[in-house]
């Protein structure tokens, strides 16, 4: 195990499963699914980590922003001080915000643009890597009621324009209610949600399209996947499944 990928599994102090040098998902997808499963018995949420030096230390820094030390009973201070907050946000706010100033930095320009033909995505991005597998991917159960909480655990963001953990804990828990979408993948600079009840007319894509370039301006600005207008963005989450998140 690298030191970077024993750093964050004793942060968490979950059950966990390493995968090695995986050329194709199957088995990382099928565990996930047979964990999904049984977390809704024993009280538990999957999540697909993406280990890095760079992740390591992000939650290190998000400990030692709140003069935190990193020990597991100031890890669950920080834990339910993140939720404390993230119940204080008013979500619609914060992204109506985030919209309005991003609309304003390309007022000369259609950010709508118009709607395409494609199919829904119904798997993850982050976790396979076909040129290059990752020397080890590690899948962990997080033993949290509320799959929002997840964010708190897994403290990345607050660079750029990647939001604070408790602002994504706060967005997160007003998707799971309207869409039952939960965190599963997690990289430095990555989040991946699955939902249950993605929206399904163009109507709710677009409404839904809105709020993700809100959280996540590069999905949209930056073309990370071929997106380079908001309705194009709800092209492909009308009847999606699979969600993507990325911060440059």
């Amino acid at each position: 195990m690298t030191e970077e990928c024993k750093f964050i599994a004793d942060f968490l102090g979950c059950e966990y499963e390493i995968f090695e040098n995986e050329e194709n998902d199957t088995g990382i997808i099928n565990k996930f699914g047979e964990w999904s499963s049984q977390g809704r018995e024993e009280g538990f949420y999957p999540v697909i980590i993406i280990p890095s030096d760079i992740l390591a230390e992000a939650l290190e820094l998000a400990l030692e922003d709140r003069e935190v030390e990193n020990s597991r009973q100031e890890r669950e201070k920080y834990r339910e001080e993140v939720i404390k907050e993230a119940e204080t946000i008013d979500v619609k706010k914060f992204l109506d915000e985030r919209f309005s100033e991003y609309s304003e930095m390309h007022e000369d320009m259609d950010i709508m643009g118009e709607f395409l033909e494609t199919e829904p995505c119904h798997g993850f991005y982050s976790h396979i890597d076909k040129a290059a597998p990752y020397n080890e991917i590690l899948m962990v159960k997080i033993p949290v009621k509320n799959p929002w909480e997840i964010a708190a655990w897994i403290p990345m963001g607050g660079f750029n324009d990647c939001p604070e953990p408790a602002a994504q804990a706060a967005v997160f828990r007003y998707w799971y209610e309207k869409y039952k979408a939960v965190p599963a993948v997690v990289t430095y600079d990555v989040w991946e949600l699955k939902a249950e009840n993605p929206p399904k007319t163009e109507q709710e894509a677009e409404s839904l399209a809105k709020e993700q370039f809100s959280f996540c301006y590069d999905i949209v600005m930056q073309a990370a996947r071929g997106w380079d207008r908001i309705r194009a963005l709800a092209s492909t989450l009308k009847n999606s499944s699979a969600w993507y998140f990325w911060w440059d």
